[in-house]
């Protein structure tokens, strides 16, 4: 899901006194997500300078994402692992020195350079081979590996300040003006999906008969064959609702 920066940290962030001079912590922010949401990007798209609630969409309160909770594992290397394995990325924060601006490739580990501050990643893998964890960026893909970096085990507090996992991520309520990009089927009962625009990706169709599985399948099929836009409504991830224009 490609979900709204701007949204997280010029409003929320903003209601607490943040800003771009003084930065925010996932620990602050993870509650109002899990509260209120957060908009597709779409709606209020990311710009580098301080703004206001004013540039989300005018129907942002139908397009919010919410997440169920999250785990604090700060601290605790062996169950990042696991999570990592068996659920998903992580959110984490590190201290950075000069040097890392520079970063290419490699494993990275601070040699020389002050302090810069404080930054906060996502720890998408790990390597004990090589005995580091491999971070996204978001710097975009100019910089570091196209955008990732690893970075060696307890390098620079990687683990030791904030970590954490989203337990899960509750995908309710209507997606406005989304395009059809694929479908996708099987011969076997009401398993049918739809790959939808706007960083939403792949969700199921509705399995909760074969009536409305194959009404969605039809909708769907025709909405990419004419190029039309669509409005879903999804409970829990799952397609329940589809409108065509």
């Amino acid at each position: 899901m490609d979900l709204s920066e701007a949204h997280l940290f010029y409003c929320y962030a903003r209601d607490e006194g943040r800003n771009c001079g003084n930065g925010w912590w996932p620990s602050h922010a993870l509650p109002h997500i899990q509260s209120t949401g957060v908009v597709d990007d779409a709606c209020f798209p990311y710009t580098d300078h301080d703004q206001d609630c004013s540039g989300r969409c005018a129907d942002w309160a139908a397009r919010v994402v919410k997440i169920s909770g999250f785990t604090a594992l700060t601290n605790q290397p062996a169950q990042m692992k696991e999570w990592l394995s068996t659920k998903g990325a992580l959110s984490a924060c590190f201290v950075v020195f000069d040097d890392f601006f520079a970063y290419r490739s490699g494993v990275y580990r601070h040699v020389t350079g002050n302090e810069a501050g404080g930054h906060c990643v996502s720890i998408i893998g790990y390597d004990d081979a090589a005995g580091c964890w491999i971070c996204k960026n978001q710097w975009g893909p100019g910089w570091g590996d196209a955008g990732f970096f690893r970075i060696a085990y307890g390098e620079c507090s990687i683990e030791a300040w904030e970590v954490h996992g989203i337990d899960s991520v509750v995908e309710t309520g209507w997606l406005r003006n989304l395009r059809v990009v694929g479908l996708w089927t099987i011969n076997e009962d009401r398993n049918a999906w739809v790959y939808l625009s706007d960083g939403i990706g792949w969700r199921r169709l509705a399995f909760d008969n074969d009536v409305i599985t194959t009404s969605l399948l039809v909708q769907m099929v025709a909405a990419k064959a004419g190029g039309r836009p669509v409005d879903v409504y999804q409970d829990g991830g799952i397609i329940k609702q589809v409108y065509v224009f």
